[in-house]
């Protein structure tokens, strides 16, 4: 079988594996009702995964990816440092939000299988900054920031803001987190703003 063959049918499985997560939830879930829905054999899903927690972990590796992707087209809808920056947190709080929500997943389950690996969680976060770091060097190019190290900066918004992500994924700050995100926006803006300018 050729790569992109074995690629399709693993992406086949995930959507499959994906929509089940999403309507039993992952407990409720088994191998057998993935193995029934995407129509193959036992073997070929055991040839890719080794357990339902594999299964899950890739589905949610592949939300993860997508997410990203969500947050860049919102950031690139944007004008000014301060916007995309917003866009950028706002979007990254949302989905995550809106993932756990879609695969019932309870802190369990999520500290259970994400993160897997640090290998993951290195590649995961350098994609993420990759986008504050354009962020902040589009900033700097337009004058609208002062930024002596770009991804330095970049890698203290992301930790900055990682616990407001982790509490909007339990659901802790759901109803107040808009306030909360624009409120440590503001406090990280003022030291990135030229000097002598106010919000």
């Amino acid at each position: 079988m050729s790569d992109v063959s074995a690629t399709r049918r693993v992406e086949a499985i995930l959507d499959v594996a994906a929509g089940l997560f999403a309507r039993h939830g992952f407990r409720k879930t088994s191998v057998a009702d993935i193995i029934r829905d995407a129509g193959v054999a036992r073997a070929t899903v055991y040839k890719y995964f080794s357990t339902k927690e594999d299964i899950f972990h890739a589905v949610i590796q592949r939300e993860m990816q997508d997410m990203l992707c969500r947050v860049r087209e919102e950031v690139e809808k944007e004008s000014t440092t301060r916007d995309r920056l917003r866009a950028a947190v706002l979007t990254h709080a949302a989905e995550i939000r809106k993932k756990v929500n879609v695969y019932r997943v309870t802190t369990k389950v999520l500290s259970d299988v994400i993160p897997r690996s640090e290998k993951e969680v290195e590649r995961l976060m350098e994609e993420a900054l990759s986008v504050y770091t354009w962020i902040l060097t589009e900033g700097v190019k337009a004058g609208e920031v002062v930024v002596d190290d770009v991804e330095t900066t970049a890698w203290s918004i992301i930790l900055a803001f990682k616990g407001i992500f982790m509490m909007t994924a339990t659901g802790q700050i759901e109803e107040r987190m808009t306030g909360v995100i624009d409120t440590l926006l503001d406090i990280i803006w003022n030291g990135l703003k030229p000097r002598g300018e106010t919000i």
